[in-house]
């Protein structure tokens, strides 16, 4: 079978109910939803680029199903983040649940809710099936439009409380209307449980007047894939891999080959997988443990293949050329002062170094925080520290 490196897709995050979800070792999505159960109403989510945090969100979507009317409302695919309004996502959130009510749920809505979505653009025409007929009442404000649909989809369907989970918001900038966006997030009434992506500066508290009261801001962690620890990690990217190139999560095990093949015969089998498995643990590492940082290098280097000698898997001369360029990639977003700031705090906790430096590093995934049975270290990644010192960092 011809391999596919194509479907890698780096940047694709899973979407609710979509075959090939591998849990992290950290069992997030699972782990948010038994905090919901237990009474958290405000969860806000973070972590570096690529670490996964839309697909655990849309595994949480498809975990709370059954307990929740469970919304996955993802901004960025409709949204301008950067210049995105508090009204703006009132108005993509109302209509979104609307959306789900009628297209999922099977509900109607009345029309003094339905029709102002729709006339903002929020609502597709294609939901007026589940319309109920009558008079408009009223001209609603996006507050109102979005408490209304909460009401009335709260009333109307058999689960009752309502979960909104907001992918797309860690792409806001660090601004005063960011802020206003952020303090919209305390409209929503106590029927509902909210959980967000948001941006790092959340979690030092620069927005925390913006915020609702209680909320906790829980981030997603890369899983660590170097030393004793980092086993269950390696496996999870190594699954991820398997799952997008349709082959079974064994494949990459030289110890899972058995069956009627002699010593002669399965001797070079076991070898080239053995050679296989060493390139993926390489990558892991090189990878940090985060996802997309993984699945980009392997989807590189298996691009070099091709073009160099026409072969489907990558070698070990792939694999380099392919962590050069995310390594130039690194490179480019640092700025002075940064490389002695790393070296400075790696392995600390990072409480001294400048917080926007601190909040742009952790952003970019250029430092990974790790968190460790004593707590959360700062850590420089994998394809950066090599640039620190020898004249190509800042």
């Amino acid at each position: 079978m011809a391999l596919n490196w194509k479907a890698l897709a780096p940047h694709r995050p899973l979407d609710p109910g979509e075959p090939g979800y591998i849990s992290p070792p950290s069992g997030y999505a699972e782990r948010l939803a038994r905090l919901l159960a237990t009474g958290a109403s405000t969860i806000l989510v973070g972590g570096p680029v690529g670490v996964g945090k839309s697909t655990e969100l849309a595994r949480l979507a498809a975990l709370l199903q059954g307990s929740r009317v469970a919304c996955l409302v993802q901004l960025d695919r409709r949204e301008n983040i950067r210049q995105l309004t508090p009204d703006q996502l009132l108005l993509r959130v109302a209509g979104k649940l609307v959306a789900l009510a009628i297209g999922s749920l099977g509900l109607q809505v009345s029309p003094s809710l339905a029709a102002p979505l729709m006339k903002a653009g929020v609502l597709s025409e294609k939901f007026s099936s589940g319309v109920e007929s009558g008079p408009i009442s009223f001209t609603a404000s996006p507050v109102a439009l979005v408490r209304a649909a909460i009401g009335e989809i709260s009333r109307r369907s058999t689960q009752g409380r309502i979960a909104l989970l907001l992918d797309g918001l860690e792409k806001l900038p660090q601004s005063p209307q960011s802020y206003e966006v952020l303090a919209s997030l305390g409209q929503f009434d106590d029927a509902v449980d909210i959980v967000a992506v948001v941006p790092w500066f959340v979690a030092f508290g620069v927005a925390e007047d913006s915020l609702p009261p209680g909320s906790r801001f829980i981030p997603l962690p890369a899983p660590a894939v170097d030393g004793p620890a980092g086993a269950a990690g390696q496996q999870f990217l190594f699954d991820i891999l398997a799952g997008r190139l349709g082959l079974p999560s064994e494949s990459f095990d030289p110890a899972a080959i058995t069956g009627t093949l002699g010593g002669a015969e399965r001797a070079p089998l076991v070898n080239a997988v053995t050679e296989r498995r060493n390139l993926l643990l390489a990558a892991a590492k090189w990878s940090g443990g985060l996802p997309r940082t993984f699945l980009q290098l392997m989807a590189d280097a298996a691009q070099y293949a091709q073009i160099r000698r026409g072969d489907e898997w990558p070698d070990e001369r792939d694999l380099a050329d392919a962590v050069a360029d995310q390594k130039d990639s690194f490179r480019r977003m640092l700025l002075p002062g940064d490389s002695a700031a790393l070296q400075r705090y790696d392995g600390t906790d990072g409480r001294e170094m400048e917080l926007d430096r601190k909040i742009r590093l952790l952003a970019r995934g250029v430092l990974l925080e790790r968190q460790l049975a004593t707590g959360y270290l700062m850590d420089i990644h994998p394809l950066v520290r090599p640039l620190l010192g020898d004249g190509t960092g800042a």
